[in-house]
């Protein structure tokens, strides 16, 4: 009888903390990565090369991303990379850029 108890008794603690658990899950909100793809372009200028991309592309067009006006990123003597602003990306009729453009200067 006392073994039945105890048996019992971890079975709802056990339930318990399952419930406890999926509710903390269900809780958790993931944030998702913000949409980089179509809201700059690789310039190549004065060049016909093909560009290295870097491998922290998303990071650079982040942090360097305005809120109102294009910016460029230089990454070398022949290459910039072209970041839309937020208020352009965010307009409803809003299309992407190509990645890559070759340029005049």
């Amino acid at each position: 009888m006392r073994m039945k108890k105890i048996i019992t008794l971890c079975v709802l603690i056990l339930l318990s903390i399952g419930i406890t658990i999926a509710q903390t899950d269900n809780k958790i909100v993931q944030k998702s990565e913000p949409v980089v793809e179509g809201t700059y372009q690789i310039q190549v200028v004065n060049s016909r090369n093909q560009p290295n991309i870097p491998g922290n592309i998303k990071q650079l067009v982040l942090e360097n991303r305005a809120t109102n006006e294009v910016k460029y990123v230089t990454l070398g003597t022949e290459v910039r990379i072209m970041i839309l602003p937020t208020s352009e990306i965010t307009k409803p009729d809003f299309k992407p850029i190509k990645m890559i453009a070759h340029v005049a200067k």
